[in-house]
């Protein structure tokens, strides 16, 4: 499965409860990439703490467990060069 489509920070009303992988946009540009056991709430968390992204994708990793989500976030991390990543 594939990310959705793009959605502006704050429309989280589609957003699943489940794991997932879910990049942060400035723009066009991918600023950060992450991963967690509960999308919605991790989404919801960036918005209270962080004003540097505006919209948003994702894709559900439902049923992957920890390892294989934490290796499919470094593929994301690599694959987009985001500039709020630590290395």
């Amino acid at each position: 499965m594939g990310y959705t489509e793009l959605r502006p920070k704050g429309d989280y009303r589609w957003v699943p409860d489940t794991s997932g992988i879910y990049r942060l946009y400035h723009g066009n540009q991918v600023v950060y990439v992450g991963q967690t056991n509960n999308l919605r709430a991790r989404l919801e968390e960036h918005e209270r703490s962080q004003s540097h992204w505006g919209s948003f994708d994702y894709k559900s990793t439902r049923g992957v467990n920890t390892r294989d989500r934490k290796q499919m976030e470094e593929r994301a991390i690599a694959y987009n060069h985001p500039n709020r990543n630590q290395r």
